[in-house]
C-alpha cells in the first residue's frame, strides 16, 4: 500500500513538472498570439525531445501523435481493428511515438481519460541508432566467437573489444548528449562508460571486461607484443560480452 502511494506521489510530481515547464508556458504563448482559444479544453499534450539538442516540441490536443496500449475496463473485450471509446478505457499500459517521428527522439505524453490524467514517458534517446550499434556489436561478437573456437587470439581480442565498445556506446547513446552522439572516440567512450558503471548502472564485470579488452587490443591489432591470455580468461571474456549484449538489447527492448 505504501509503495502504491509513493508511485502515485511520484506520478503527480512528474506530471506537475511537465505541465509547469513545458505545457502551460506553450499554451499561454499560443493563447497570447491567438493560436489557441482562451477557454481551452486541454485533453492531451506531448513533449518531444530531439537527440540533436533542438528545443523540445510541445503538442497540444489533436496535435498529439502516439500509439497506445490500453487497459480496458472489466467485461469489455475488443477485436483487432475495433474502435475503442474513452469510457471503455481504464488506463494506458504503454505509449510510443508513431513512425512519423524520428525514432531517436524521447518523449513525454500526457492524456486525460475521463477526469484523470495519465502520463507516459520514454527518456531514451537515439533508440534507432543504439539498435544499429547493438546489431553490429552482435556481428563482431560472432566473429570473436569463431576466432575463439579457432584459438586465433589476435582476431579474438580485436573483434571482442569492438563488440564491447559498441555495446558501451549503444548504452551511453540512450542518454541526451549531442556531442557524444557525433564525436565519440575510443578514450571518451571508455571514460564515460566507466563513470556510468561507477554509478551502478551496469554490472562491475562489464566495466572490468571492457577495460581488459581495451588493454589487450593494441597488442592484438598493432602487434606491439605477443598476447598473453589463457583459454580460461578468453572464455570468461566471451561470456561477459555475451551478457553485455543481452543487457544492451533489453535496454532498447529488442532482441
Amino acid at each position: 500500500m505504501k509503495e502504491h502511494s509513493q508511485k502515485e506521489d511520484f506520478s503527480r510530481t512528474v506530471f506537475a513538472q511537465f505541465m509547469d515547464l513545458f505545457v502551460i508556458p506553450e499554451v499561454k504563448r499560443r493563447q497570447e498570439i491567438g493560436e489557441l482559444e482562451k477557454s481551452l479544453d486541454l485533453r492531451a499534450a506531448q513533449i518531444v525531445f530531439f537527440p540533436d539538442g533542438r528545443k523540445p516540441q510541445v503538442r497540444i490536443n489533436s496535435e498529439v501523435k502516439a500509439i497506445g496500449k490500453v487497459k480496458l475496463k472489466p467485461r469489455i473485450s475488443k477485436k483487432v481493428g475495433d474502435p475503442i471509446r474513452e469510457h471503455e478505457v481504464e488506463g494506458l499500459r504503454e505509449i510510443t511515438l508513431t513512425e512519423e517521428d524520428d525514432p531517436d527522439c524521447a518523449h513525454a505524453t500526457l492524456i486525460r481519460i475521463s477526469n484523470s490524467w495519465i502520463i507516459a514517458f520514454d527518456f531514451r534517446y537515439n533508440k534507432a541508432l543504439s539498435a544499429k550499434h547493438m546489431e553490429t556489436a552482435k556481428q563482431f561478437y560472432e566473429s570473436a566467437e569463431f576466432a575463439f573456437n579457432q584459438r586465433n587470439w589476435a582476431p579474438f581480442v580485436d573483434n571482442l573489444f569492438s563488440a564491447a565498445e559498441l555495446i558501451a556506446k549503444a548504452t551511453l547513446l540512450l542518454m541526451p548528449d549531442s556531442k557524444f552522439r557525433n564525436k565519440a572516440k575510443h578514450g571518451g567512450i571508455q571514460v564515460r562508460y566507466n563513470r556510468f558503471a561507477d554509478l551502478g548502472n551496469v554490472k562491475p564485470v562489464y566495466r572490468k571486461t571492457f577495460n581488459r579488452l581495451s588493454g589487450l587490443r593494441p597488442y592484438a591489432r598493432y602487434l606491439r607484443r605477443d598476447i598473453t591470455i589463457s583459454e580460461k580468461e578468453a572464455r570468461n571474456l566471451l561470456n561477459a560480452v555475451d551478457e553485455m549484449l543481452r543487457d544492451g538489447f533489453r535496454r532498447i527492448k529488442i532482441r
